[in-house]
């Protein structure tokens, strides 16, 4: 059953979901499906907001778009500014946009000390991973004090 949306998700996910499709579109070198596929990204997010909605369909549209930043995370200036100028006419949020603003939800994590959903829970283990991270100890001992603590809430 699909719950209701508040404004401001609805609007976050029209964002994503608008940077999500153009960088699967225009962007991606990596296309295992065709476009008319049904396993094709986009038609898998399609899938998820019929099924489950637009509430439970963010979940997961968060995490694609943090994969993908994830996956840029090498990119010369040059590809980066590139993409940028590409997502921007697009009227999609731009990498750099989209890298503070999860920069600012590492921060508020780290000030509330807790993960509170999933994503969280995904970013954090994505930085944790990294092992070329310049993340200082102390600091990835309290991620992963988080970690294991919303695990054993999840079990």
């Amino acid at each position: 059953m699909a719950r209701s949306v508040s404004p401001e998700k609805l609007r976050e996910y029209d964002d994503l979901k608008r940077f999500f499709i153009h960088w699967q579109t225009h962007l991606s070198s990596y296309r295992p499906y065709a476009i008319d596929h049904p396993h094709n990204p986009i038609n898998v997010l399609a899938g998820l907001e019929r099924q489950l909605g637009v509430s439970r369909a963010l979940v997961g549209l968060k995490q694609a778009v943090n994969d993908i930043l994830e996956g840029c995370e090498d990119f010369s200036p040059q590809q980066i500014a590139r993409a940028d100028v590409s997502l921007a006419e697009a009227g999609a949020q731009t990498l750099t946009q989209l890298w503070h603003r999860r920069s600012r939800q590492y921060k508020a994590i780290l000030r509330r000390g807790r993960l509170r959903d999933e994503t969280e829970f995904y970013l954090v283990s994505s930085i944790l991973s990294d092992t070329a991270s310049q993340v200082p100890s102390s600091e990835r001992e309290r991620l992963s004090s988080m970690v294991a603590s919303y695990e054993s809430q999840q079990a």
